[in-house]
């Protein structure tokens, strides 16, 4: 399932493209596809350290980067023209905060502008950039996908 989204992501042109992972095999397949991975040696430690580690990396290759793309390996619907849809509203909003969402749910990926670099750093255990989109809604834009399925997550308690 995770190929599916090496597989998007590998031809857009932003860089680094970089991908936390607990998993051996996954590390060896995001080397295939370009990304660099980053060993999350402590998954018990939440959402947070994938965070913190996958944006402490981006920003050692790019230190001024202007915003990072998150998202997750387990969205087997996602399309290439909804990534697309979601890039061009960032190069088109005036906004620091661009998430994917359909109706009222808000999911990935979602983009970070730098002004929140330092809030998402401070991001602790099981939380994650969710947080500060609730914090800071008038500066988050939402991009609505092709379809609901799109937003499905594999692995969370309401897919089960």
């Amino acid at each position: 399932m995770y190929q599916h989204i090496l597989e998007l992501m590998k031809t857009f042109p932003f860089s680094p493209k970089i991908i936390v992972t607990q998993y051996e095999e996954i590390e060896r397949c995001a080397s295939e596809y370009g990304f660099e991975a980053i060993t999350n040696r402590e998954p018990e430690l939440g959402i947070s350290h994938s965070i913190h580690l996958g944006l402490k990396a981006a920003l050692e290759k790019k230190p001024l980067l202007d915003g990072v793309m998150f998202g997750v390996c387990d969205q087997p619907y996602l399309k290439r023209t909804t990534i697309e849809k979601l890039l061009q509203a960032c190069s088109d909003s005036d906004k620091n905060i661009v998430a994917l969402a359909w109706q009222e749910a808000i999911g990935n990926p979602c983009v970070f502008g730098k002004k929140y670099y330092e809030e998402l750093l401070a991001l602790t255990l099981d939380v994650g950039g969710k947080k500060i989109l609730h914090r800071h809604p008038e500066d988050v834009e939402l991009v609505t996908a092709q379809e609901a399925k799109e937003l499905i997550d594999i692995d969370t308690k309401d897919n089960e």
